[in-house]
């Protein structure tokens, strides 16, 4: 491996962009992982793995970060579900950019599957983002519709992860 002089290095603003070029290196390139350090900045992005076996939401995972996949478009939006007006479906949207997933364990139940009842602050997904699991909460109380990201899902901030049809 080559190594550059550290002088030879400035250090990057540390950005969302930046994250994301590291980690479609890895991706493309196959990498198992790779660290970059400039001064007191270490960065660390591992490759490929399946689900995480334990979450703790909201505390540091022991396992390695997700490989990317697919995400969706900021601007795409799920088509309504039939005969039931645009005004009473409400989209939950990932709160920051990370990895999704429907379920808290591999091995354990989604959260939410189409037809479920949600309450208003019920938990519907996780989203992973570096190495800390966030919960994401249903605004509404309701009936799942649809759920458009897919697990191990790279989503962005904003973008929709689960349409629900509002209690009256």
């Amino acid at each position: 491996m080559e190594r550059l002089p550290e002088e030879a290095l400035s250090p990057p603003s540390l950005d969302l962009d930046l994250l994301r070029d590291l980690i479609a290196l890895v991706e493309r390139e196959g990498l198992a992982e790779l660290t970059v350090r400039w001064g007191d900045v270490v960065i660390t992005v591992r490759g490929q793995r399946a689900m995480p076996s334990a979450v703790v939401p909201s505390l540091p995972s022991p396992s390695p970060s997700p490989a990317v996949s697919s995400r969706l478009s900021r601007k795409e939006r799920p088509a309504p579900t039939p005969s039931v007006p645009e005004e009473r479906l409400f989209r939950i949207t990932a709160p920051l950019t990370g990895v999704f997933y429907s379920r808290p364990r591999p091995d354990a139940s989604p959260f939410v599957s189409v037809g479920s009842p949600v309450e208003a602050g019920q938990v519907v997904a996780l989203v992973e983002a570096m190495k800390f699991f966030n919960e994401v909460r249903s605004e509404v109380s309701g009936i799942v519709r649809e759920i458009v990201a897919k697990d191990g899902q790279l989503v962005r901030h904003g973008d929709t992860l689960i349409v629900v049809e509002r209690k009256d």
